[in-house]
């Protein structure tokens, strides 16, 4: 186990807080126990008039992949005729399997080359997860593929913004075995412990199939809410995040160090910095806590 883990956890923080007329928001990322960062985050508060981006990209395999979407995503998104239409649901669909696309095109294998810095050929075996929430006046939506989570603090209590796809699911595992894969020990082919995923291109080589029939495919599951008053919070983390705490524990803790006190971006960081502070195991023995932790919380003016 201590091959991917460092002797001392590495504490440092990168934290963002920032405020607009809608919301405050604070994003924190730690490196943790892992020797090396692969998540990535992006916050975008006003991309265009009554609307803002956040999303989370949790790499496997490397931190290549992540990177990549964290540059391309939103300019991808701000292009794509559907969000200019304000279909948002279309657009975040298209804007997630562009990604796939830009990665399998010669242009991106060699930007993805360069980011991991190697002269191996074939950028093939990275991949990352991804939750993208898109906010338009009153109304939220989460894009997913893969395992990190969103979720809302509705009336104090927790509303899930987004499910897990994982092999095992019915709808996931018919779709494995029909590109001719296996489910092993919960993996696809014994390996990837997701079904869903950008990146990993690997998977994604039957040319008798389409981008959405594949082993692993980038196709995101959404879900659309109106906020309302209820509304408080809405927290995004990658996996890490929700291996030791369960979602209302995680509602709990933040509102808790919230308290009744008046809301700034600064306390808001700094409740972001004490949740990952407070995730971060104080050894590797159960491997639980050891992970990369990303977060981002977006409380509702």
């Amino acid at each position: 186990m201590g091959g991917v883990y460092l002797s001392s956890p590495n504490r440092s923080k990168n934290t963002t807080i920032d405020e607009n007329k809608t919301f405050i928001y604070a994003a924190s990322a730690v490196q943790g126990w892992r020797r090396s960062m692969e998540d990535t985050h992006i916050f975008v508060c006003d991309l265009v008039p009554d609307v803002s981006l956040f999303g989370i990209f949790d790499g496997h395999g490397g931190n290549d992949v992540a990177i990549f979407v964290e540059r391309h995503f939103t300019e991808e998104l701000l292009k794509n005729k559907n969000f200019k239409d304000q279909n948002f649901e279309d657009a975040l669909q298209e804007t997630f399997l562009k990604m796939d696309e830009l990665m399998f095109a010669e242009e991106g294998q060699l930007e993805l080359q360069l980011i991991k810095n190697s002269n191996e050929k074939g950028g093939f075996d990275g991949g990352c997860t991804a939750n993208v929430a898109l906010f338009y006046k009153n109304t939220l939506y989460v894009a997913n593929v893969g395992d990190s989570r969103s979720v809302l603090c509705r009336n104090n209590t927790n509303y899930d913004m987004s499910y897990d796809h994982k092999p095992e699911i019915y709808k996931e595992k018919q779709r494995i075995e029909n590109a001719g894969g296996v489910i092993i020990h919960e993996r696809v082919n014994g390996s990837l412990s997701i079904s869903r995923a950008l990146g990993d291109l690997n998977y994604k080589l039957d040319t008798k199939l389409n981008q959405t029939e594949q082993l692993v495919i980038a196709l995101p599951d959404i879900e659309k809410r109106e906020l309302t008053e209820k509304d408080k919070f809405l927290l995004m983390g990658c996996d890490g995040i929700f291996d030791q705490l369960s979602h209302s524990e995680l509602l709990q803790f933040i509102n808790g160090k919230l308290g009744n006190q008046p809301v700034t971006p600064r306390l808001l960081g700094r409740v972001a910095e004490d949740l990952l502070d407070h995730l971060i195991a104080s050894d590797i023995s159960s491997g639980i806590g050891c992970d990369n932790m990303t977060i981002i919380i977006i409380y509702l003016k």
